[in-house]
């Protein structure tokens, strides 16, 4: 799924569209704690690294609403035993 973020400026609502499968990339997003959205891009299929740093980041009081698949641990790379 694609990531739609919606702005509100007082007067409209603008949306802008991270669409997955857009240049072989997939976009996944996250909320902090402080109320940023940070946008991350990922190869189609691939993992994101866990200290990547976000394509982009919106401040809170610029977006209003945001749709799509949230940054999860299945995006991450799978760990690996060592010495086992």
């Amino acid at each position: 799924m694609s990531v739609v973020i919606t702005f509100k400026d007082g007067h409209r609502d603008e949306e802008i569209r991270y669409e997955d499968g857009h240049e072989g990339r997939e976009y996944r997003y996250v909320i902090g704690d402080n109320g940023t959205l940070s946008i991350f891009g990922k190869e189609e299929g691939g993992r994101l690294v866990r200290d990547q740093e976000p394509d982009i980041v919106y401040g809170p009081a610029a977006w209003y609403s945001v749709e799509g698949d949230a940054r999860t641990k299945a995006d991450e790379p799978k760990s690996r035993a060592y010495g086992a």
